[in-house]
């Protein structure tokens, strides 16, 4: 009786396991299991499948970041939800949550053009809601995009200056 039982917990288990990987598999949002998987060469790509990671816009150094903020070189967004951006961001950085992109892109456009030169950040290298938000921008004509790969994570393990809105 033990035996049967056992025969079957493994059965379910195996039948589970497929039908993730089969469900996985057939998603247009699945994770995709092959990528850029090294934190130090910039984002993980491990997003859905249909989602291309253009490494070519990034900026993975955070002094070369730190400078263009200082010397106000580009106009810095953050893509993350607006309550994470209220706890803390980066210096001068604006809030346009990746997750509102279709209700804040009226309020980018009146402030920019598509020669704007922009840097988009995130949480970290883990997240890709900057190259989202970079993704549709170039979509829209902007010529001059680049991201932050770093995002606030690194910036905040940097020891860097953190703006955090007053309530």
């Amino acid at each position: 009786m033990l035996k049967k039982q056992i025969k079957g917990a493994v059965f379910l288990f195996i039948f589970a396991v497929a039908t993730a990987f089969g469900f996985n598999y057939f998603s247009p949002f699945g994770i995709a299991f092959l990528g850029q998987w090294q934190k130090s060469e910039g984002v993980v790509n491990a997003v859905s499948k249909t989602t291309a990671i253009d490494s070519g816009i990034e900026i993975n150094n955070p002094e070369a970041v730190k400078q263009i903020i200082e010397k106000k070189q580009r106009i810095v967004i953050d893509v993350r939800p607006y309550d994470f951006f209220e706890l803390g961001h980066l210096p001068g950085a604006l809030s346009f949550p990746l997750n509102e992109f279709d209700a804040v892109i009226a309020k980018l456009l009146k402030i920019t053009n598509q020669q704007s030169p922009i840097l988009v950040y995130c949480s970290g290298f883990e997240c890709t809601d900057s190259h989202s938000f970079a993704a549709n921008l170039k979509q829209l004509k902007f010529e001059d995009v680049k991201v932050y790969s770093g995002g606030f994570t690194q910036w905040q393990e940097m020891g860097y200056e953190i703006e955090k809105n007053e309530k």
